[in-house]
């Protein structure tokens, strides 16, 4: 499997890997950051969720884990007022 792009949540907390397979179709696989006080370290932790299902374009796939992850295409800005 190939890594090919990762999507992180607005909160920067979870995030989502697409990887190409070796039949070229995409899968999701998420992670949780996760931050250690005692070690004073931050981690990525796999969460298996279920993501599940296999896209067959990278654009579906993109979609997909923007949707997973509530991030939204354009960020709006607050109006100044």
């Amino acid at each position: 499997m190939e890594k090919i792009k990762r999507i992180h949540s607005d909160c920067d907390k979870r995030i989502i890997e697409i990887v190409r397979d070796s039949d070229g179709s995409y899968l999701l696989h998420e992670f949780a950051r996760k931050y250690d006080s005692e070690e004073e370290a931050t981690y990525e932790i796999r969460v298996l969720s279920n993501l599940g299902g296999r896209y067959g374009d990278f654009e579906s796939a993109v979609e997909e884990a923007k949707r997973v992850l509530g991030v939204s295409e354009v960020k709006k800005s607050k109006s100044k007022g």
